[in-house]
């Protein structure tokens, strides 16, 4: 990007950015550690983005109010932290509909630029969507039959619902508490994504794998939007051309690398087993979780509309890449 000359003649405005990942985890190490460099390099001088990882400015759920109450300038946010304060936002939870976190995450991105999503008090830079959630259990799961009685950990009233509908007891627990309870016989598995089983090691615990999508969790890069507002106007336009969309699709291609990464070790490895079901067996998982959607869909008028929404900009998300 080209700026007009004189811009770089100030003092950058220094922006801190909280992250609460850990620095070697995936997401600070491949996506926003670059992002912030990239963003700080592209400005010209007008600004400079410095990552704070590790929770260092608060708790996970605390990184929205931080935000807001000026502790950072920006934050990744788990807008699912805080159940029913953003209508609509679970839409990418639902099972099924989408199994591409890049196509994923520019249809959440333009669900929020439209306005169908909103989410105020801050600045929304841009969304992502994690991979699709599978099912990771000790036990083998080869099919629907499978589920019937285990105990998998699901996050959240969707995930939960779509647990039961499989025959499975959905279970509440904190993500780096898996492995421990899955090893000790207190869980059989959990849905989660593939980059989060590895990083957390819960892989080690489950050598079973059924590979079909369960939906995913949104997240936000949010900026305070005073701190927003009283940017110069060329440090807004890095920040347009560096989010939206663009992250979204940096965000989701380096995700997707990341995952093939752990599939191939899990295909690489004798003791792990991965099932992808065919048509018909994956008709009978669509078939069981269509309620979820449905009963979801059917709780307002605008969460219908939302559903429709959705499924249009994912079909115009996926052509555009195709």
């Amino acid at each position: 990007m080209t700026l007009v000359a004189g811009a770089a003649s100030a003092e950058p405005q220094k922006l801190t950015f909280s992250v609460f990942e850990p620095p070697q985890a995936f997401g600070p190490a491949k996506v926003y550690g670059p992002w912030a460099q990239d963003v700080t390099a592209a400005s010209g001088g007008t600004m400079e983005v410095e990552m704070l990882a590790g929770g260092q400015l608060g708790a996970p759920a605390a990184q929205l109010e931080i935000v807001q109450n000026g502790v950072a300038d920006i934050a990744i946010i788990i807008p699912s932290f805080t159940p029913g304060r953003f209508p609509g936002n679970e839409i990418a939870e639902l099972p099924f509909l989408w199994d591409d976190p890049t196509v994923a995450g520019i249809a959440v991105t333009r669900l929020v630029e439209k306005g169908l999503l909103k989410y105020p008090g801050v600045k929304v830079l841009a969304a992502d969507v994690t991979g699709p959630y599978q099912v990771h259990a000790s036990k083998p799961v080869n099919s629907l039959d499978d589920m019937k009685g285990l105990r998998l950990r699901a996050a959240g009233p969707v995930f939960a619902q779509a647990t039961a509908l499989l025959g499975a007891t959905p279970v509440g627990m904190p993500t780096p508490s898996v492995a421990e309870n899955i090893s000790r016989g207190v869980l059989d598995g959990t849905l989660q994504d593939w980059t989060l089983v590895n990083a957390f090691r819960i892989i080690d615990a489950t050598p079973h794998h059924f590979d079909f999508p369960m939906g995913g969790v949104t997240a936000l890069l949010v900026m305070n939007q005073q701190v927003y507002d009283e940017l110069p106007d060329e440090a807004k336009a890095v920040l347009e051309e560096y989010g939206g969309a663009a992250f979204a699709r940096r965000w989701g291609d380096v995700l997707k690398a990341e995952e093939r990464a752990v599939r191939e070790q899990v295909q690489a490895d004798p003791d792990q087993t991965a099932v992808s079901p065919d048509a018909a067996e994956a008709a009978r998982w669509t078939e069981a979780l269509q309620p979820v959607v449905d009963d979801w869909a059917a709780k307002s008028p605008e969460n219908a509309a939302l559903l429709e929404a959705f499924k249009a900009e994912l079909d115009a998300a996926a052509s555009a890449a195709n």
